[in-house]
């Protein structure tokens, strides 16, 4: 008989409440695991249009109304601020305390915690079931191990006082706070937790998945080099700094320059801070590509599934150490050539020259030379197109996700209720041996 498990599932934000694609994930995966018959319950921020289900639970006190200002940068970081987001919040370990006694969970899982501090954490190790961080960036070494990484010091002062918090309230955090196991979104993650001290063999990569019945196959023709017919490029992500939109915008003034290619339409979509669109609009006019770089907004996943469809190629430009985005699989499961950054664990899905081509992030000439490149080699722009989408199906899909979390949840409540916990190491490729991805070396 399939095991069913309770689960309490903590994430900062929820549907309808989003900032980026991390909590329409983490939407998605509760679904699919009532689907298969768990019963989920959602601890997060606090906010009227939250689902009125009985399942879920506005522990964390975040108020998910002006969840822009909060988790964008809309908002000035007080020493206040700093102690209730990213270090502890008490009125949040109350409430997440008391719905957990509610609830009585086989299973605690961590998706996101940032901006929410270490106090769901302390709450839940003092409950009786195993707890399990999903960390999908650095959310989690900010808050546990060093917050100079997130908050750098502008003065002496500052940095003396977020040295004291380091070396001093941090290991204590750590003591009261610390997960059982980690579930990272790629090896590049899982890297970064293993060199600040947390454990190999209570740590696993499961990477992410993606509905490819949702972002179907179609096929690019390449478009030529008709001088009178644009490039369509595609833009889609949070706009802000790390993201990289700008290096876009730059990379068509660049192209701009070019007689010798067909002209470039940039496309960007997606939601940010008043200030940042604003800058970034300012800087596609100094550019003077206005009429070519258009900025549309936040667009739900079927009108993004038509993008994908109707553009040429599509971009993306991180800066900052991207995880593992489900939005690049979402994007390469369609077909659409793709262009990446080489930052964080980006590099794990793509591999350059084969299934899309890699960039060093924040250098505009060398995307522009990527662009012109697919737009000379019609052999190139085909096979990277089929095989992004082959190898999103061969590897990443929603389904095969869930099997590798529904496997790892599984082993680890079972070890836990015969108390022997078990080492994940080799846990998935001993279900699943051709799962770990090439990396084209």
């Amino acid at each position: 008989m399939t095991q069913s498990l309770r689960i309490a599932f903590i994430c900062n934000l929820y549907p309808p409440y989003i900032v980026g694609g991390n909590e329409i994930l983490a939407r998605d995966v509760i679904t699919a695991l009532r689907n298969r018959g768990h019963e989920v319950h959602v601890l997060t921020g606090r906010g009227p249009d939250l689902p009125q289900d009985g399942y879920t639970y506005q522990a964390l006190a975040i108020d998910l109304t002006c969840k822009e200002e909060v988790f964008l940068g809309g908002l000035p970081l007080t020493a206040q601020r700093l102690v209730q987001w990213h270090l502890y919040h008490h009125p949040t370990y109350r409430g997440v305390r008391d719905a957990l006694a509610t609830i009585q969970p086989d299973l605690i899982i961590a998706w996101n915690l940032y901006m929410a501090s270490a106090a769901p954490l302390i709450a839940a190790r003092r409950h009786p079931a195993p707890l399990i961080a999903h960390p999908a960036d650095k959310w989690l070494l900010y808050m546990l191990n060093d917050i100079r990484g997130l908050v750098p010091g502008t003065t002496a002062r500052h940095r003396v006082g977020l040295a004291l918090v380091q070396r001093v309230l941090q290991p204590l955090l750590r003591r009261f706070a610390h997960p059982d196991y980690l579930l990272t979104v790629s090896e590049f993650i899982r890297g970064l937790h293993t060199d600040n001290s947390y454990s190999p063999q209570q740590s696993i990569a499961t990477f992410l998945g993606v509905p490819t019945t949702k972002f179907t196959y179609h096929i690019h023709p390449h478009p030529g080099v008709d001088k009178t017919q644009p490039w369509r490029l595609l833009f889609v992500g949070q706009l802000w700094h790390g993201k990289g939109p700008q290096v876009a915008v730059e990379a068509v003034r660049l192209l701009c320059e070019r007689t010798d290619l067909p002209p470039v339409a940039l496309n960007i979509f997606g939601g940010g801070t008043h200030d940042f669109v604003k800058h970034l609009q300012r800087l596609i006019d100094e550019a003077g590509v206005a009429d070519r770089v258009t900025i549309h907004g936040f667009v739900s996943h079927e009108r993004l599934v038509e993008e994908f469809h109707n553009h040429h190629i599509y971009l993306f430009c991180s800066l900052w150490d991207e995880p593992f985005s489900g939005g690049l699989l979402e994007a390469m499961g369609t077909g659409i050539p793709t262009i990446a950054t080489t930052a964080g664990g980006t590099p794990e899905a793509v591999i350059d020259g084969q299934n899309g081509l890699l960039v060093a992030p924040d250098d505009a000439p060398a995307l522009a030379d990527a662009i012109s490149r697919l737009m000379c080699d019609p052999t190139l722009y085909a096979t990277i197109g089929a095989q992004g989408a082959a190898d999103v199906e061969r590897l990443w899909t929603f389904d095969r996700y869930i099997d590798r979390l529904e496997t790892v949840y599984r082993a680890i409540v079972t070890g836990h209720r015969t108390g022997e916990p078990i080492q994940l190491n080799d846990l998935l490729t001993a279900h699943e041996p051709t799962f770990q991805p090439t990396n084209g070396t």
